[in-house]
């Protein structure tokens, strides 16, 4: 009875339960509203917040979050010593929303300490809305090392560099005042350097925008080295030198410029293009110079390796086996090989061109001249004239009209192979001209009973049988003289033959 109480309390315990509403163990967490300011004696410390899903390792100076969503009106909302360098780590999905700007550090700040910003995975993302007009970050350097950073609003800007390492970096500040906003994409006053990863840009001004103002290191204001590049801005997507003297140097990449103006020096010695490859279909003036400066475009050439092998394929083909070869010479006419680098787009078309070219070529047909010859023939044969007629039926039916010139060969085999089994054909033999129905051996025994008949017969019808030659010779003779020896011949021949008979009979 006791057991019987104790499992109803445990079942309707049970039922309970599945009544109620059921409980999130991977809930959002806690929404942070006020800055989280790293320059306080605290954080000299470690510190954690598992509510709202962050912690601070004093010792690596690393801040990391975890799936946090920080809304912190018109404060910063996190802060940073300038003097200092600081790694933020996160992972998950990561929100940071203000007016202000979102990442900001105190006053000083030194050339060689910054920020990092490293996702533990790609799919790893830290979102910064920044909905004030204002930079969503400013510190010293910048470095965007993994994972994937989202910017809207306001520019990310630095005393010195910005790096792109391996992460992806889309910046959209199209929405800023384009009168008093920040509404470039990156900023930076001494470099901007991209050696990998994705940095795709929309900006109300300038994409990338090396500035040269109040940083004399380092010299080289652009590094393009890798990785895959789409910039899009109102003024210029590249700006490059507006005080101190910038270079800029492209090595790799594949970049598409999407602005009116692609690459826009104003106050630098020159842009020497050794590599990448360039996207500039959108681009009214993918490569341009201020009017007052001395600045150059130093291109390399572009690649003609492709182009250089469709181009002897071409030319190793021989016109003549073609019904129309004209798109083919017209391809290798259109080539130039006056393009740089930043035209290979042009050269890449080149190729296609004459590829295209050459695969649609059509041969011109065999020549079966011969081989319509010999069908001809065979066919006006009657099969039934000869003791085997297969192998020229096999010949012929051999034929294959769909042979091209390359292929002449082929169809000269099967002329020969017609006329090669019409060669050996051999003819039925002639039909006999005995009467049918009798045999040689009948025809013999016949010959031999006449033989035998005419040997006994009676003396009178022997006798008769010599008068009547002895009359036929005597008659020879007389009636046609003109027969001479061969009548007189003829006559004997009769006598002689009498005279056997006579003696005969005697015996």
């Amino acid at each position: 009875m006791k057991k019987t109480r104790i499992f109803s309390t445990m079942l309707a315990t049970v039922i309970c339960m599945a009544s109620l509403p059921a409980i999130n163990a991977f809930a959002a967490n806690q929404q942070r509203t006020t800055t989280l300011d790293l320059t306080t004696s605290e954080f000299q410390n470690d510190q954690k917040n598992e509510d709202e899903g962050w912690n601070w390792d004093a010792d690596t100076l690393t801040l990391t979050l975890d799936n946090v969503d920080f809304s912190t009106g018109n404060k910063s909302s996190i802060k940073v010593d300038g003097l200092k360098s600081t790694t933020i780590l996160f992972k998950g999905e990561n929100k940071l929303e203000s007016s202000a700007t979102i990442i900001s550090r105190t006053d000083k700040a030194s050339k060689d300490t910054g920020l990092t910003l490293k996702g533990e995975a790609k799919e790893s993302k830290l979102s910064l809305v920044e909905t004030g007009n204002l930079p969503s970050m400013d510190q010293p350097n910048i470095t965007f090392e993994s994972g994937t950073v989202d910017i809207q609003g306001g520019a990310a800007i630095t005393l010195y560099t910005i790096k792109v390492m391996e992460a992806a970096v889309n910046i959209d500040t199209t929405m800023a005042d384009p009168e008093d906003g920040w509404n470039d994409g990156l900023y930076a006053n001494g470099s901007i350097e991209i050696y990998g990863g994705e940095v795709n840009v929309k900006a109300g001004r300038i994409g990338l925008f090396v500035v040269g103002i109040g940083a004399p290191e380092p010299k080289t204001g652009l590094i393009i080295e890798d990785g895959k590049l789409d910039i899009n801005g109102k003024l210029a997507d590249i700006y490059v030198g507006s005080g101190n003297t910038k270079n800029a140097v492209i090595s790799g990449g594949d970049i598409t410029l999407g602005g009116n103006i692609g690459i826009f020096l104003y106050d630098c010695e020159k842009c020497e293009i050794e590599g990448g490859t360039f996207h500039t279909d959108e681009c009214e003036k993918p490569f341009a110079v201020h009017r007052d400066s001395s600045a150059v475009f130093e291109y390399a050439k572009a690649d003609y390796t492709e182009l250089d092998k469709a181009e002897e394929t071409a030319k190793a083909l021989n016109k003549d086996n073609y019904v129309d070869f004209t798109a083919v010479e017209k391809a290798l006419e259109a080539i130039d090989r006056t393009k740089n680098l930043t035209q290979q787009s042009d050269v890449d078309k080149m190729a296609k061109d004459i590829n295209d070219a050459v695969a649609a070529l059509v041969y011109k047909s065999a020549d079966y001249t011969e081989l319509d010859k010999a069908e001809k023939a065979a066919k006006a044969l009657n099969k039934d004239d000869y003791e085997d007629f297969s192998a020229v039926e096999k010949a012929l039916a051999a034929i294959d009209r769909t042979k091209n010139i390359t292929e002449q060969a082929d169809v000269d085999a099967m002329a020969k192979a017609i006329n090669d089994a019409v060669a050996n054909l051999v003819k039925k033999a002639p039909a006999s001209s005995q009467p049918d129905g009798v045999s040689s051996s009948d025809a013999s025994s016949d010959t031999s009973s006449s033989a035998s008949d005419s040997s006994s017969s009676d003396s009178k019808a022997t006798d008769s049988k010599s008068d009547s030659s002895s009359k036929a010779a005597s008659n020879a003779s007389n009636t046609n003289p003109s027969t001479g020896v061969a009548g007189g011949a003829f006559a004997l021949a009769l006598l002689s033959g009498a005279a056997v008979v006579m003696a005969k009979k005697k015996k």
